[in-house]
């Protein structure tokens, strides 16, 4: 019989057993001591924790007992460690016609007119967004309103990409550490760069004019 702990990931409580305890608590200290302190590295250590809680949740769904260190080291297996990502440099991306990770129906936040359902389904075929928001008006016009009804059933049990790792499956994206610090920063990039577009427009030289 082994002793068991009681512990809180992103919010989540679950109970541990003490030899797996000891192996998460040292992968976590290793993530922290990696992604450092600051903003962009606590932002990132979060999501990862966020989804170290979803991984054991939909474990515990399963099988209702103690997170097992079995259960820790296929966790580390999955999500990789900072050894990983320097190993992974220089690997070629998969070719056209490759085998890719299936990707899961999210309603996409970032492409969103009304419920981000078009956005979603753009993300899913891997079509333009403005293709498949033309495609269901034409469907709604030629079915009478049947094509707006599948709409609203859509938008009602297709869940919204909320977290990083959501948004990674919508994608087809494996949910790693490497992948979660990737879309993160690329998220920081992007934002960084409308900023310095903004501040060289002309509508904001006005302004502070």
């Amino acid at each position: 019989m082994k002793k068991t702990l009681t512990i809180n990931i992103s919010g989540s409580v679950f109970h541990i057993e003490e030899d797996a305890y000891e192996a998460l608590q040292k992968y976590m200290v290793i993530l922290k001591n990696y992604f450092g302190k600051d903003d962009e590295g606590t932002e990132i250590f979060a999501d990862i924790e966020a989804r170290i809680a979803e991984i054991f949740t939909e474990k515990m769904d399963k099988k209702n007992q103690a997170v097992t260190l079995e259960w820790v080291e296929e966790l580390i297996e999955t999500l990789g460690t900072p050894e990983n990502f320097t190993e992974e440099v220089g690997e070629e991306e998969p070719l056209a016609g490759q085998n890719q990770r299936k990707r899961k129906l999210y309603r996409d936040p970032e492409q969103t007119v009304i419920a981000g359902v078009c956005g979603g389904l753009a993300a899913y075929f891997d079509m333009d967004p403005v293709v498949i928001r033309l495609i269901v008006v034409l469907l709604v016009f030629l079915t009478s309103g049947a094509g707006l009804l599948v709409y609203i059933i859509l938008w009602i049990i297709v869940p919204k990409a909320v977290s990083t790792a959501q948004r990674l499956e919508m994608k087809g994206e494996e949910v790693t550490v490497k992948n979660i610090e990737k879309f993160l920063k690329d998220e920081v990039d992007a934002v960084k760069e409308s900023y310095k577009k903004i501040r060289k427009s002309r509508f904001f030289s006005k302004k502070k004019s």
